[in-house]
């Protein structure tokens, strides 16, 4: 909702790729959810990611200069990082 909310507004896909796990072959399916707990705080939706634990890294591709542009400060949250690789 206040890093990246153009999954929510309208639905924008971004490949998500869990780092910490990135040798390990996907083998569950996940609902990736962002940190505000709000019906449509949502990253991605049934993605096949390998098994994923607290504190796991994960990229979340693509989102370049428009995401952070849209980025705020909603419920006094400090937008994610961006990190160019």
């Amino acid at each position: 909702m206040n890093s990246l909310i153009r999954p929510a507004l309208y639905g924008a896909h971004h490949d998500i790729v869990n780092l910490t796990r990135a040798d390990e072959a996907p083998n569950e399916v996940y609902n990736v959810v962002g940190p505000i707990c709000e019906s449509a705080d949502y990253l991605g939706h049934e993605r096949l990611l390998p098994a994923t634990k607290e504190g796991d890294v994960l990229l979340i591709a693509n989102t370049g200069a428009y995401g952070y542009a849209m980025s705020s400060h909603y419920n006094l949250r400090e937008p994610a990082r961006e990190v160019i690789i």
